[in-house]
C-alpha cells in the first residue's frame, strides 16, 4: 500500500513539474499556410517550441526546414531558429469569421484544415 501511494505521489509531482515548465513559455500548435508571390508557404507549430517550415515554390523544388520558435513575453514578436540562422519578426494571432490566423512580419497565414 505504501509503495502504491508513493508511486502515485511521484507521478503527481512529475505532472505538476511538467505543467509548470510548459506554462512558462508562450506556445501554440497548428498548421498555418499562405500563398505568397512565388510560393505556397506552410508553418507547422508543435508544443515544445518546434516548428517546420515548408516552402512549395510554383517553379522549382520544395524546401522543408525544421527548427524552433519562441514568442516574446508580450506576444508581439516571434523568434525562429533554423540551424545556425535565427531571426525575429513581428507576430500576431487572431480569429476572423471562425478561421484562426497568425501574422508573421505582416503576412497573414490561415489555419490549415
Amino acid at each position: 500500500m505504501k509503495k502504491t501511494i508513493s508511486a502515485v505521489l511521484v507521478c503527481m509531482l512529475l505532472v505538476c513539474s511538467l505543467l509548470s515548465l510548459v506554462s512558462c513559455g508562450k506556445m501554440f500548435t497548428g498548421k498555418y499556410e499562405a500563398d505568397l508571390v512565388l510560393a505556397h508557404v506552410t508553418y507547422e507549430f508543435e508544443f515544445g517550441g518546434k516548428v517546420t517550415k515548408t516552402s512549395d515554390p510554383f517553379i522549382g523544388n520544395n524546401e522543408v526546414v525544421e527548427g524552433e520558435y519562441e514568442i516574446n513575453e508580450d506576444e508581439t514578436k516571434i523568434t525562429f531558429t533554423f540551424g545556425d540562422e535565427s531571426y525575429t519578426v513581428p507576430f500576431a494571432m487572431g480569429e476572423e469569421s471562425g478561421v484562426k490566423y497568425i501574422k508573421l512580419d505582416g503576412i497573414k497565414y490561415t489555419a490549415a484544415e
